[in-house]
């Protein structure tokens, strides 16, 4: 009988527990939707003010050459959306 006592309020605790933490955690919240226009001059300057490299082996090779890191972006479909 102890046992099932002890079973049961370790349920409960733990029922309680979880019922806490889950009423403490912050609502998610979505980032505000862009204008489409806004969206185009984003990817344009995305795609016109920074040097890509198409080749990642150039990369590597210019980058060994300055010291500096590779940022890589690996993309399935277009960047402005139209996939």
């Amino acid at each position: 009988m102890a046992k099932i006592q002890i079973k049961t309020a370790v349920a409960a605790a733990t029922i309680v527990t979880l019922g806490f933490a889950l009423s403490t955690v912050a609502p998610a919240r979505a980032e505000k939707v862009l204008q489409g226009e806004v969206c185009s001059a984003n990817v344009h300057k995305l795609t016109t003010d920074i040097d890509w490299y198409k080749n990642l082996h150039k990369a590597e090779d210019a980058a060994k050459k300055d010291g500096k890191m590779i940022f890589w972006v690996h993309m399935v479909g277009k960047i402005d959306g139209a996939t």
